[in-house]
């Protein structure tokens, strides 16, 4: 058993170079990004992995807790610590269901925030093989999500149970670190020992002759369309793969490692990079042709994922530094740093004319793409 000390993006990283090994993690640190659903209804994950929802305002600058969970005011929730929460809520069924790393896996009531299961007080964390240091995907009326120690498990989201067919969970030979991709029937599970699986969700039997394979820790995965996923690897390399074959489509070397997400804008994909860089790539032609020569946070890692808003990359990186990009040229048009404000990891939220910035220490900014500037959202009603 390796353990180590948890301190952000790089200790994270640091993880791929140990393959399978088995990993313990302490003081973890999420980097859950912010979702807007409905037209106000702002989720946001704060530290510690406390999760609340917020009612934006119009003029999307200020926004009101309408409930935190778990709730230091409820004797119930007294003794749950997700203590972090890394994959994006999903809101469905009137419920909001949330992974966390220790506590496990919540369905929250979208009105009130209390669960609906597991019971008041309870967590299923004691039912779970490892960490969840991903999200979850929802597929067929089923949640599924991977952990730090290569178990994928499929729970029904009506009441946690565990789904027909999945009373078990399919065991890996490394680590699940990225959230689960569902498209149609089949899931695609990423390893941290650098494979991606694709799996038939109905018998759990493979989609694909073989799994893809690459040389470094696969701790991101995103579908693209129904057709193509991303796949961004420690090995510096970004693969582009077909769903439906696992057929190799596209290869793209960075220069540094890659664990985001892109920004995309049809065939235009947009990341960043843990030395700094920005990239513009169009994915229409094989290789994938640059579309500038790679842009520089000037030596800030990238881990959160970009937004592209009417041409303008907004890429927030560790510094915490907002950087405004031309996604025609790559000129760099404007640098907003972020003092005093933690660091930024979690993706960023394309929503009313620009983009929501997320900090470690909870903190919540919007960028502005029309004047290039960045203000901080007034978030209040939090309960820490």
């Amino acid at each position: 058993m390796t353990r180590f000390r948890l301190l952000g993006a790089a200790s994270l990283a640091a993880v791929a170079l140990l393959g399978a090994a088995c990993v313990a993690v302490t003081n973890p640190e999420g980097w859950a990004p912010p979702l807007l659903a409905e037209p106000s209804a702002l989720y946001l994950t704060t530290d510690h992995g406390h999760l609340v929802r917020t009612t934006l305002a119009d003029d999307g600058r200020s926004a009101t807790a309408a409930w935190t969970f778990p709730d230091k005011d409820v004797k119930a929730d007294d003794k749950i610590r997700p203590n972090a929460a890394y994959g994006t809520p999903i809101v469905a069924d009137g419920r909001v269901y949330y992974a966390t790393f220790e506590a496990g896996v919540f369905a929250l009531d979208a009105e009130t925030g209390r669960p609906d299961w597991p019971e008041a007080g309870k967590t299923n964390a004691s039912a779970i093989t490892g960490n969840i240091a991903g999200g979850l995907a929802y597929a067929n009326g089923i949640l599924f999500f991977g952990t730090t120690e290569g178990r994928l498990y499929g729970w029904n989201a009506a009441n946690g149970a565990p789904a027909p067919g999945w009373e078990t969970p399919l065991r890996f030979d490394s680590g699940i670190w990225a959230t689960p991709v569902a498209i149609g029937g089949t899931l695609y599970v990423a390893t941290m020992d650098g494979q991606v699986h694709a799996i038939r969700i109905a018998d759990r039997s493979p989609a694909w002759p073989a799994p893809f394979t690459a040389t470094g820790a696969i701790a991101d995965l995103v579908a693209l369309d129904d057709a193509r996923l991303f796949v961004p690897s420690i090995n510096r390399h970004v693969y582009i793969l077909d769903a439906a074959t696992g057929a190799l489509l596209a290869d793209y070397r960075a220069k540094d490692w890659v664990w985001t997400a892109p920004a995309r804008d049809g065939d235009r994909l947009f990341f960043g990079d843990f030395g700094g860089n920005v990239y513009g790539l169009d994915i229409s032609k094989s290789p994938p042709a640059e579309l500038w020569p790679p842009a520089s946070t000037q030596g800030h890692r990238v881990k959160a994922a970009p937004v592209i808003v009417d041409d303008v990359l907004i890429v927030a990186d560790r510094g915490p530094v907002v950087t405004f990009i031309d996604a025609r040229s790559g000129e760099v048009l404007n640098r907003v740093p972020i003092d005093g404000a933690g660091t930024v990891r979690a993706n960023l939220l394309a929503a009313r004319g620009g983009a929501y910035v997320l900090t470690t220490k909870g903190r919540l900014f919007f960028a502005n793409p029309q004047n290039r500037s960045v203000v901080e959202v007034t978030v209040t009603g939090v309960k820490r």
